[in-house]
């Protein structure tokens, strides 16, 4: 179902910045308020004169990276961000995109995203605006700040667009053997992946109401052969040891944060992307085998032309 709760914004103007993953250019980025929901969810990007929502028809491309846009501007690599804004709880906020053309990738996770959402996480009802310093925050280790920006919604779904207080059915994507379910009730989501040796198979079932414990905290991962195409192919540019686990010829190059950490981050792609549904749904079950941005988004397309159609 779409959630119950009360719309959600932050109280204070989060700011980041750090590399991006593909660019490897410096990114950096401000999360800000929303006052007043007219929508049940309205999450946007702005950099300069463009303003989009986050949804998947704004969604450009999906190599390595979901990447929004909307004709003049493209932005990179938001799955992150946006699943720690579903494990968070919040609905509604204008991301502001100040430099560069990605979300920052910070430790590779969305654990920092996390942190500093559950700490400025408030009702849109109760938002008070008041002006105070700002503090930037950085990598793993994220800081508030205390910048107050009020702010509309932009290009929100239409009014008409009311979300329905509980679908049933099946949702699902195919592509080849790749497969991802959803339905309402149970809370759990299931892994499936397989990747050539050393990797392997890595299969698993989390709680989905322990997703910011179990799953924000995984990290991107990548091949360490795959790097030089990669880089060629003008991706990964900002890859490190510091912000993805890498995996070489014997296995895990750094140490890993989970066992089966790969597995936990492929769970945190699909949560991110589902979000780009327009509503933040609870209380699902997904299947995920061998997913990718592509298929996520395709799902999150199926999901919101159902939740948003017409009577």
């Amino acid at each position: 179902m779409a959630t119950a709760e009360p719309c959600a914004t932050v109280r204070e103007t989060l700011r980041f910045e750090g590399v991006g993953l593909h660019t490897g250019e410096l990114c950096r980025i401000a999360i800000h308020p929303v006052s007043e929901a007219r929508t049940p969810c309205a999450i946007t990007i702005r950099k300069g004169a463009s303003v989009f929502p986050t949804r998947w028809d704004f969604v450009v491309d999906t190599t390595r990276a979901t990447v929004l846009g909307d004709g003049a501007t493209r932005i990179g690599t938001v799955e992150h961000l946006m699943a720690a804004l579903w494990m968070t709880g919040i609905t509604h906020c204008d991301i502001e995109v100040l430099r560069g053309d990605e979300i920052p990738i910070l430790d590779g996770s969305a654990l920092p995203f996390v942190q500093a959402l559950q700490a400025v996480k408030c009702t849109v009802d109760a938002l008070t605006p008041s002006p105070s310093p700002t503090v930037w925050a950085r990598g793993d280790a994220p800081d508030m700040q205390q910048l107050l920006w009020s702010a509309e919604a932009q290009l929100q779904p239409p009014a008409e667009a009311a979300l329905p207080h509980s679908m049933s059915g099946l949702f699902q994507a195919r592509h080849a053997d790749r497969y991802l379910g959803l339905a309402f009730g149970g809370g759990v989501l299931f892994g499936y992946i397989d990747f050539p040796a050393p990797l392997g198979v890595q299969a698993g079932a989390f709680p989905l109401a322990a997703a910011a414990e179990q799953i924000a905290p995984a990290r991107t991962f990548g091949f360490l052969r795959e790097v030089e195409a990669l880089r060629q192919q003008g991706l990964a540019q900002g890859g490190a040891l510091d912000n993805a686990l890498v995996i070489d010829e014997t296995g895990y190059h750094n140490p890993a944060r989970f066992e089966d950490e790969p597995l936990r981050h492929k769970l945190l792609d699909v949560l991110g992307d589902l979000y780009l549904c327009g509503a933040r749904l609870t209380g699902f079950t997904l299947v995920a085998i061998k997913p990718g941005h592509a298929l996520n988004v395709q799902l999150a397309r199926q999901v919101a032309q159902t939740i948003f159609a017409e009577d």
